[in-house]
């Protein structure tokens, strides 16, 4: 074994690790930036903490238990339908049910806003019959039951392609064996297939969950003062960036809680399985009437999270033809599409370059760098936004009255890092895996032949992850265009 190879398996060479651990330290700078800015005095917090604050509390738990619950409504009866039986129109149903995923959360808010204008009339006849207290609640309850609603039918995908996945593969044997002794499918749901499906609901709850507690828009369309929402009321209504940077902490906190307990929950909740156990089952046939019903089953959430708001913005787009400035919307386009490109890109050759170091520097401190660098997703946008401003304007600050004066913080670089901070994890995670998937032992095997750690990453990794790469980029292409707390909170004032 050449001494190149046993320093590479050691930690590579110092300008390597020093890159990566840099890299990786940059990523996670806005966030220690959070949690240091914790420690400022603030003179409003205490009223913030008494007022407020259990307001925005109790309405972010309402929404995550809400929303969770009318997910489970939207996605297990659908996932299971579609990974047990067989009926016309599957394969339709299979790929469509994740459609609504493709819908922005604050768009479908926009759409289903006027709702609440509908029930005026029932409101004023509540308030006519029983008083003014009376009809303040069943506003509340209509406002806050339309905002859960059409969250949920954005969000349950996250829960639908887990437990899809887990009643498909997961216990096949086990369902065999069950109809041999004759059971039916309801029982076998109920005894097998929904207990053994445990962990993938509480993974797909999880995500849930964390896209809940980082929404801003839709929160904001229908008035329902969240945490989210209480930092952008506190950082730019009042001005106080310490209670601000309080509550981003607050938030971070909620978050880490759910992740420890879908950990918890995942390690504790582990089945025996053999091979046999994870093959796919036979579908079973469905005819007559209940076909019918599963279709309708399946339509109802597609229905509600894909077809009515993406036909009603349709609409509007249509009758707004003639006043519309397409000059404007192209360069408006042309902006978002230019950013979302050149980020993603960045991106994902940034991840490819982390997990290829993660990988093959044999430093566990590096590794643990890395992967601890990639957690941007997990915390809410406004937070990485916010600790964006402060990392970028404390550097503003100690560069100001040099020569290398600057304003990072209003610029197009700060929105693009806070991006790659926000969704490293969506490029770094698949790439991670092609790595040990598609890779191998052939860097090893590079290294025995004198070649250095550059050499196997552009003549052998890159060359056989280029496809991986590309897909990595686009699912970031995606998510940038729809991210909109980041955006609100780090464009520049004249970006459109």
């Amino acid at each position: 074994m050449s001494n190149r190879f046993k320093a590479s398996r050691r930690g590579g060479g110092g300008v390597w690790q020093f890159v990566t651990v840099l890299g990786a330290a940059l990523l996670l700078a806005p966030l220690i930036a959070v949690f240091v800015g914790v420690f400022q005095s603030s003179e409003d917090w205490g009223h913030v903490a008494s007022t407020v604050l259990p307001g925005y509390l109790a309405n972010t738990l309402i929404l995550v238990f809400g929303v969770s619950f009318v997910s489970i409504l939207f996605a297990l009866p659908t996932a299971w339908f579609v990974a047990t039986f067989d009926f016309p129109t599957r394969g339709f149903w299979k790929w469509a049910l994740v459609m609504p995923l493709a819908v922005p959360t604050f768009a479908s808010g926009f759409a289903y806003f006027d709702v609440l204008e509908f029930s005026i009339p029932l409101i004023i006849q509540v308030r006519q019959t029983w008083g003014f207290d009376a009809s303040q609640w069943v506003e509340r309850i209509i406002r806050y039951g339309t905002l859960i609603m059409l969250l949920s039918s954005v969000l349950y995908p996250y829960l639908y392609l887990s437990l899809r996945t887990s009643f498909a593969r997961r216990h096949g044997i086990y369902f065999e064996a069950a109809c041999l002794l004759g059971k039916r499918p309801a029982s076998i749901f109920r005894r097998i297939a929904l207990p053994m499906a445990r962990p993938a609901m509480i993974a797909g709850l999880s995500l849930i969950i964390m896209e809940v507690v980082n929404e801003y828009g839709a929160v904001n369309f229908f008035g329902v003062p969240t945490l989210t929402e209480g930092i952008f009321r506190t950082w730019f209504g009042l001005g106080d960036r310490a209670s601000g940077l309080r509550l981003a902490v607050i938030v971070v906190g909620v978050v880490f809680v759910v992740l420890a307990l879908e950990a918890w929950q995942r390690k504790r909740l582990r089945y025996a399985e053999g091979a046999q156990a994870s093959q796919p089952h036979r579908r079973i046939s469905l005819q007559g009437g209940a076909v019918y019903g599963v279709i309708a089953c399946c339509a109802l959430p597609v229905l509600i999270g894909f077809v009515f708001p993406v036909a009603r913005m349709g609409y509007w787009a249509v009758i707004a033809t003639d006043s519309f400035d397409f000059a404007r919307f192209a360069k408006q386009a042309s902006t978002s599409l230019g950013l979302a490109f050149v980020t993603a890109l960045v991106l994902s050759l940034m991840a490819f370059f982390l997990a290829f170091s993660a990988r093959n520097l044999r430093g566990h401190g590096v590794r643990r760098l890395v992967r601890a660098s990639t957690l941007g997703y997990a915390i809410p946008s406004v937070v990485t936004g916010v600790g964006v401003m402060v990392l970028f304007g404390g550097v503003d600050r100690l560069l100001s009255g040099s020569i290398l004066e600057t304003t990072l913080s209003g610029s197009l670089l700060a929105i693009s890092f806070a991006y790659m901070v926000r969704f490293m994890t969506v490029a770094y995670q698949p790439l991670s895996a092609g790595m040990h998937g598609v890779c191998g032992s052939l860097h090893e095997a590079s290294l025995t032949l004198g070649k250095g750690n550059l050499h196997s990453l552009l003549r052998i990794h890159f060359p056989l992850l280029q496809m991986n790469i590309l897909a990595c980029a686009t699912l970031v292409f995606i998510d940038i265009m729809k991210e909109l707390p980041l955006t609100l909170v780090l464009r520049p004032s004249d970006f459109e």
